[in-house]
């Protein structure tokens, strides 16, 4: 049983370090002997792991992440060209991207743009609600991490998880920056389809290593738009919401291919009343 837990977890670190990767440079067209190489595997062996552990093989992820990315951008930078577009995701043909963006989404990427204003998961909550929003640079952050995926309370586990690791660690875990990565954008991917990325600051006093499903990895420092945001549970969705598809769209910005991220002050799913107080962090740069 020990060996099967041990094996298990060796195979979460090299899924992890291949996730890393993907996500680091999505532009990036990585070949399965590539990625499988980096982490000392047979092609055929790590796929069939990679796929065991996230729920789709490594080319339909990196396939999917691409067009996800895409679909974010039409709608974030309605001026932008779909060929300036596909470009920025790595496709090498507007027929390619054409192709597999209407594969997925059910309708082309120019098509894309007018569908959106009916997409029935918009939500006007918060449409009229005034945004506290600062450009800066975020200091990079060296961060113990758990990937999760669905947008839900299940997303607490995650929390747990890395809490268990610190006290093992010798982390006072209350007392270390908390930051989460959205990878997804819950407009148009499905909650359980979601990915979720709950980080734990690192001291600065102590070397760490990845055990299982805890990796560990370095943010980068990003230059982003902050939004200060207050609020309970379901709250952001509602917020991201507004900030994805009715200020950044309006802004002289366009968002960047790293995830965005929230920096906790109160987490609401470690905080009892499920509270929130947060700089929500998009990485942008100038259309």
């Amino acid at each position: 049983m020990k060996q099967k837990i041990t094996t298990k977890n060796d195979h979460i670190e090299r899924v992890n370090e291949v996730l890393f990767l993907i996500h680091g440079d999505i532009k990036k067209n990585y070949t399965i002997e590539e990625l499988s190489l980096h982490v000392a595997m047979s092609p055929f062996h790590f796929n069939r792991i990679f796929k065991k552990i996230v729920g789709e093989s490594l080319h339909a992820y990196i396939k999917r992440v691409k067009l996800e990315h895409a679909a974010n951008l039409l709608l974030f930078t309605p001026d932008v060209t779909v060929t300036h577009i596909l470009q920025e995701v790595g496709f090498s043909s507007n027929a390619s991207f054409c192709q597999a963006f209407k594969e997925r989404f059910g309708v082309t990427p120019t098509k894309w743009k007018e569908v959106d204003p009916l997409n029935e998961k918009r939500d006007y909550t918060y449409a009229n609600m005034p945004l506290h929003v600062k450009i800066a640079i975020i200091p990079s952050h060296e961060v113990a991490y758990v990937r999760h995926k669905g947008y839900d309370r299940s997303i607490k586990l995650a929390w747990l998880k890395l809490q268990a690791w610190a006290i093992q660690e010798g982390i006072t875990f209350e007392r270390q920056t908390m930051i989460a990565l959205h990878h997804s954008n819950p407009r148009f991917v499905e909650a359980s389809q979601c990915h979720y990325v709950a980080c734990l600051e690192l001291p600065k006093d102590k070397k760490f290593y990845r055990s299982g499903e805890i990796g560990i990895m370095k943010i980068p420092q990003t230059f982003c738009a902050i939004f200060s945001l207050k609020g309970i549970y379901g709250d952001l969705k509602k917020y991201m919401d507004v900030i994805y598809h009715e200020w950044l769209p309006q802004s002289v910005y366009e968002k960047v291919a790293l995830p965005s991220f929230a920096i906790y002050r109160q987490n609401h799913f470690v905080n009892a009343q499920e509270q929130f107080d947060l700089d929500f962090c998009v990485p942008i740069k100038f259309k």
